[in-house]
């Protein structure tokens, strides 16, 4: 099976902190039982998530530019560690009827879980804490899926994600399992972050779990790139303008 031509974005708090949702975990309810601090969790971040100071232009703007400026054939994928649905809410906020061609799913792909509360959420992968270890995910339909579908790409876009708790470590070990046999192990990336010193190393851990990709740093906040016009998927014949 060849490399589909899909751009796989994946995003991590910094985009969340881009529109405005700084808020962490209370230190204070590192005390409480596991399933009692996800409950609170879940509560508190669709407060946070609805507060008027939220803005997600940065989202919208991208969603902007790609639906604008896509290359025929080209489509986009996005995945998040985080446990917010902003990006999904501002997704079926598009004025679509159907899905369009610049995009490969309308589903945002929640690694960690989400705090989207479904009819049913069966299907979706399990919630994680940032202290978690790995070995306590377990297989579901979502993080399936879009483990496979990406072991079989070549072109990813990392924003705001450091590989820093165990849990986002995780991935790199699975697709660093799999590099020697899949299309990933030659895969290109962009790594975009404003902050030099977690740009250097989230590039540095992502060399270390694929040593044949290509990893481009960029030093820059998400809205920065794509109001500058991303020259990276331009180059790679991604967007024109």
């Amino acid at each position: 099976m060849a490399a589909s031509k899909c751009v796989n974005w994946l995003f991590g708090r910094g985009l969340s902190i881009g529109c405005n949702l700084p808020w962490s975990v209370p230190a204070e309810w590192s005390h409480l039982a596991r399933e009692e601090r996800i409950s609170r969790i879940k509560v508190v971040l669709r407060q946070e998530m609805d507060a008027a100071t939220v803005d997600c232009k940065v989202i919208r703007c991208l969603l902007e530019l790609l639906a604008k400026h896509t290359v025929a054939g080209w489509r986009h994928r996005f995945i998040t560690t985080n446990w917010d649905y902003l990006l999904q809410r501002e997704i079926l906020a598009l004025p679509m009827k159907v899905q369009p061609p610049w995009l490969a799913n309308s589903h945002v792909f929640h690694l960690n879980g989400t705090v989207e509360d479904l009819p049913d959420n069966s299907n979706r992968s399990l919630f994680l804490l940032e202290e978690d270890s790995g070995t306590q995910r377990t297989a579901t339909p979502e993080a399936d899926i879009v483990y496979n579908q990406m072991t079989w790409d070549r072109t990813f876009v990392l924003v705001g994600m450091s590989f820093e708790c165990e849990t986002d470590r995780f991935l790199l070990l699975a697709l660093g399992r799999v590099e020697d046999d899949l299309p990933i192990g030659e895969s290109s990336w962009v790594v975009v972050n404003p902050d030099r010193n977690v740009l250097g190393l989230s590039c540095q851990r992502l060399q270390k779990a694929l040593p044949r990709a290509s990893v481009k740093p960029v030093c820059a906040t998400l809205s920065e790139w794509v109001q500058n016009g991303p020259q990276e998927l331009r180059q790679w014949g991604i967007l024109a303008f």
